[in-house]
């Protein structure tokens, strides 16, 4: 994202479909259904991220097993992830997570 003073913010976007992660999901919306978390820049390449990006990989996969012994339901799987979601961002970064009433809400108020 480019701000009105030209700051850039970069941005990782994690995606909650679970097809890959459950044999009960055949297909994952691929529009508003995932998270934006900010990332670190130094020389043209993201840094510092890849500690989330391995742990909601974990996350996923749990989550889709869940779902294949029907502990979750879809709706509740994907509210599971985005809480456990935040929990781990924490206030390390920012985390924005899709809703119904407005595109984002900030899951997580803290600054990259």
């Amino acid at each position: 994202m480019v701000s009105t003073t030209f700051e850039v913010t970069a941005y990782r976007t994690l995606w909650f479909g679970l097809q890959y992660d459950s044999e009960t999901v055949e297909q994952g919306e691929t529009v508003g259904n995932g998270a934006l978390a900010t990332v670190r820049w130094y020389d043209g390449e993201p840094v510092g991220d890849g500690h989330l990006q391995g742990q909601f990989a974990a996350l996923k996969d749990v989550v889709g097993d869940m779902l294949d012994k029907g502990v979750f339901t879809p709706s509740t799987a994907i509210q599971y992830l985005k809480r456990k979601l935040a929990e781990r961002v924490g206030d390390r970064q920012e985390l924005l997570i899709p809703t119904g009433e407005s595109p984002f809400e900030t899951a997580s108020l803290g600054k990259p």
